[in-house]
């Protein structure tokens, strides 16, 4: 294969952000390609609530499958307790008379088991379609119910992946309470992180959300809430008074700052992911500003670079000048990266298949970083927009081993994931179990596993492991997406490596 004859776009960031909005890009998903639905990523958010149950007003299945894939999760990790997820199960019946007396018995009977502070119905498709007055029944109920009740009309074929994240932190906002005099006095030091999407933090791994925690807290600030990490809903009604909302990332949580900031005059300060130093400092200068702290916050980024400066110092003087190609599939994160691997390391950032529908999705961050002079290469090949199982990825594959032909394996590193086999050194971001990956220990963490790929590049990869993601025989049942959820999930990282006996985890 010629890579030439497989590209479909080759340029910068800033022409295919121009292609995309004038129209001369194909910026739509394919089916095989397309993220959970609005409903999902709805529900992805009020999972993370403390107190709060939500009712599925749709089939039991919608119930079943966020259970799974959130709730239980996040109390298995944090240790919190159970809040059921609980469901109207729509049937045949319902979808021919109506839903609306089932949901009002839900809601009470909800309020009376189970006593929750807040009680959100969340609508699904089949309830969408037949036109169930949702928000007549909550409105109904109000003066029989203790809880706060809050209607979200997330039926997934009302929007997609994005719009479910913008939709419910934007309608968080009814739950705060108007700022007073006395409440900003009391909050001048205190921050809200927003567009945190997983729940309760887990409790054995230094995560990067508390690795910010520590550092706000590090120049003399506190944290009123994480939004919506675990937050309660008293955190919430007092959210507008906090000095500033910093959001996680420039796309996840961006609504509810700007509606924070349009109703109550909340500041915002929203950078891209503070993967690296430059985007912690000013992560970190920025919220300080609105704290009044900005002594602080210069004394602790000079404490916090001091404490990895040799070590930083050593890495960039190896890395300087050498490649990083990024997987674009997570289009915030890869942009983050490649800002990281800029600025920290001066290292040349290429990122590999950015789709083309994540210009328009990713529109903020990517102004962030053009604004920031920051311009990586774009590489979009044809395997990247083409259909099929998640075998078919095998083109890509192919795609980018083409590609990496002409580079050294002490000239360049892929980040991507472990179930990716590229001829140069692979850095697993994900895979980084000794987190976090943000602020000033991140960037010298990320740094330290970019050297120890360099170093082990001459070890071989498991080729049993690429005939199970990639198999040899086209028609074979087994592959990455046959290995179920939790494994496919969290696969090891590339950087172990060995040849018989027990093989150890370079990144320990």
């Amino acid at each position: 294969m010629r890579f030439a004859e497989s590209i479909v776009f080759s340029g910068r960031l800033s022409t295919l952000y121009q292609l995309a909005k004038e129209k001369k890009i194909d910026t739509a998903l394919q089916g095989s390609h397309t993220r959970p639905c609005k409903f999902w990523t709805a529900m992805k958010i009020l999972s993370g609530m403390e107190r709060t149950i939500v009712i599925a007003h749709g089939p039991s299945g919608c119930a079943y499958g966020v259970k799974q894939a959130y709730k239980l999760i996040n109390c298995r990790n944090s240790g919190t307790p159970y809040e059921a997820v609980l469901t109207t199960s729509v049937n045949e019946k319902t979808i021919i008379y109506g839903g609306e007396k089932e949901l009002r018995e839900a809601l009470l009977e909800v309020d009376r088991k189970y006593r929750p502070d807040v009680i959100v119905v969340a609508t699904s498709c089949a309830t969408g379609i037949i036109g169930d007055n949702v928000d007549a029944v909550v409105e109904g109920a109000r003066a029989q119910i203790g809880a706060k009740l809050l209607p979200i009309h997330c039926e997934g074929f009302a929007g997609e992946y994005r719009s479910g994240f913008d939709l419910v932190f934007g309608e968080l906002a009814k739950l705060m309470d108007p700022p007073t005099e006395e409440s900003r006095k009391a909050l001048s030091r205190s921050v809200n992180i927003i567009g945190s999407k997983m729940g309760p933090e887990r409790t054995e791994v230094d995560t990067d959300v508390k690795e910010l925690i520590r550092l706000v807290k590090g120049m003399g600030a506190q944290i009123n809430a994480v939004i919506a990490g675990g937050c309660s809903l008293d955190e919430l009604r007092r959210a507008p008074s906090a000095a500033v909302n910093c959001g996680l990332c420039y796309d996840i949580g961006y609504a509810l700052g700007r509606e924070m900031e349009r109703i109550h005059g909340t500041p915002m300060n929203s950078t891209i992911l503070p993967y690296g130093i430059e985007a912690t400092k000013r992560w970190l200068a920025t919220a300080a500003r609105h704290l009044g702290l900005e002594k602080e916050a210069d004394d602790l980024c000079g404490q916090e670079y001091e404490a990895i400066r040799a070590g930083h110092e050593v890495a960039k003087q190896r890395l300087i000048g050498k490649i990083g190609v990024i997987d674009g599939k997570d289009a915030v994160k890869s942009l983050s990266i490649a800002h990281m691997l800029e600025r920290d390391f001066g290292m040349r950032a290429i990122i590999c298949n950015f789709h083309p529908w994540s210009a328009e999705a990713r529109q903020t961050s990517i102004d962030y970083l053009l604004e920031a002079g920051i311009d990586p290469e774009i590489i979009i090949t044809k395997g990247a927009l083409a259909f099929g199982r998640y075998e078919s990825m095998r083109q890509s594959e192919e795609e980018l081993l083409d590609y990496l032909g002409g580079l050294t394996k002490d000239s360049a590193v892929y980040f991507g994931s472990s179930l990716s086999f590229p001829s140069i050194p692979l850095v697993d971001l994900n895979a980084i179990l000794n987190r976090p990956r943000f602020g000033y220990k991140g960037a010298l963490k990320v740094a330290q596993c970019i050297c120890k790929s360099f170093d082990c590049a001459s070890r071989g990869r498991s080729r049993l492991t690429k005939e199970m993601v990639f198999p040899q025989d086209p028609n074979a049942s087994i592959g990455a997406g046959n290995l179920g959820m939790k494994a496919s999930a969290s696969m090891p990282d590339c950087t172990f490596y060995g040849k018989g006996g027990m093989r150890r985890c370079l990144n320990d």
